[in-house]
């Protein structure tokens, strides 16, 4: 499979895990399950394609960011839909960054237990 094909592939299921949290997160569903879906997702793509752990931290909070800005803004808030849906991004790609980084380490370390 070709770098760009394959880049196209990760980036795509990691926008749809990122959509998936940002729904979860707009639910009644806790913070902390929001949180785990993230790093849990960036943790595995990013130790099966460690070269392109950065795709995999934009694409999560992209996921978010499209999850937001397509879902229904929650009661009493007085942020306008953009400036909402792009802090829940920001904050989104904390989480997906020390899942990223986790697994890139995991990768490094489990391939040079290999040779």
């Amino acid at each position: 499979m070709s770098a760009p094909i394959k880049a196209t592939l990760l980036i795509s299921f990691a926008a749809l895990l990122g959509a998936c949290a940002g729904m979860w997160d707009m639910t009644d569903g806790t913070l902390a399950v929001t949180l785990t879906i993230l790093v849990v997702s960036a943790f595995a793509l990013s130790l099966f394609v460690p070269r392109l752990t950065w795709v995999v931290v934009l694409g999560l909070a992209a996921g978010v960011l499209v999850a937001n800005l397509a879902g229904w803004p929650p009661p009493g808030t007085e942020l306008r839909e953009m400036e909402r849906s792009l802090i829940a991004a920001a904050v989104a790609a904390l989480p997906a960054t020390l899942g990223g980084l986790l697994g890139l380490c995991a990768a490094t370390l489990a391939r040079r237990h290999m040779r």
